[in-house]
């Protein structure tokens, strides 16, 4: 029986940008009614990922920052945190500067980055976040740092993944979630250890976990579940370690899932 479900947002449970369907959102508060927790699972801060909670009026925890960071889904507090070093954070930026890639990262859910650009217009504009822009952030305080986000142009990802990786020091690792987004985060912590974190502090088992994703940032809860799931518009990589392939995100795949094996 599934007592949890881990939901991806962006090109998961909602196409960007939108709400979450009538459907999806149906399906999440009849599972709910039926004891099953539902646990948001982003690449996003804790206000960033505030309108889809609200909108499903949630009170889990939340993995954050692609598992960084586990916040209290009622207050926001910190329930569990992974941050990088300074070090990693500068090695991050170095690759960055060398292929000229933007790169940013948080400081609780503000965002921070050193020069003003298209892609920061289009990114505050969307996830309407707090944000500082510091020529001088390197110089900073980057102690809270729980990861780096760098933008490229989407058909340059493979390219940039292996010359950028080639850069960074071993005790990190890049993952993908939008269109040109490398997710640059520690290895001994992502989606999968918040989960079973979560799962832990709820008392729940494994086997009554499930996730659902799209993007290699989502590979390994899909892995740790006991029922993982990857959307049809995920990756080819992502959908050959599930154990279901559901419809697209457009689709509302996540209905699809909680109707047909939760509802049932």
């Amino acid at each position: 029986m599934i007592r949890l479900i881990a939901l991806d947002i962006d090109d998961t449970l909602v196409i960007s940008g939108k709400p979450v369907s009538e459907r999806n959102a149906e399906a999440i508060r009849k599972a709910r009614k039926q004891g099953v927790k539902i646990v948001i699972a982003t690449g996003r801060g804790f206000a960033g990922s505030a309108p889809i909670r609200e909108q499903l009026q949630l009170n889990e925890p939340v993995i954050n920052y692609g598992g960084a960071l586990v916040s209290d889904g009622v207050s926001g507090r910190a329930l569990y945190t992974h941050y990088l070093t300074e070090a990693e954070v500068r090695a991050c930026f170095c690759a960055a500067d060398t292929y000229g890639l933007h790169a940013q990262i948080y400081d609780g859910d503000a965002v921070i980055f050193r020069a003003w650009n298209k892609f920061t217009e289009a990114y505050t504009n969307i996830m309407h976040l707090p944000y500082r822009v510091d020529p001088d952030l390197l110089n900073g305080d980057l102690t809270t740092t729980p990861k780096v986000l760098m933008y490229t142009d989407p058909a340059r990802v493979p390219e940039m993944i292996e010359k950028v990786g080639a850069m960074l020091p071993d005790s990190l690792h890049i993952l993908t979630s939008k269109p040109g987004f490398l997710e640059i985060g520690s290895k001994t912590t992502d989606k999968a250890t918040a989960l079973s974190w979560i799962a832990n502090y709820l008392g729940i088992t494994r086997e009554e976990v499930a996730a659902i994703g799209d993007n290699t940032l989502d590979q390994t809860m899909i892995e740790w579940a006991g029922v993982g799931c990857c959307v049809a518009n995920g990756g080819d990589g992502v959908k050959a370690v599930s154990d279901r392939i559901l419809p697209s995100c457009a689709d509302d795949g996540v209905a699809y899932y909680i109707e047909t094996e939760v509802l049932a």
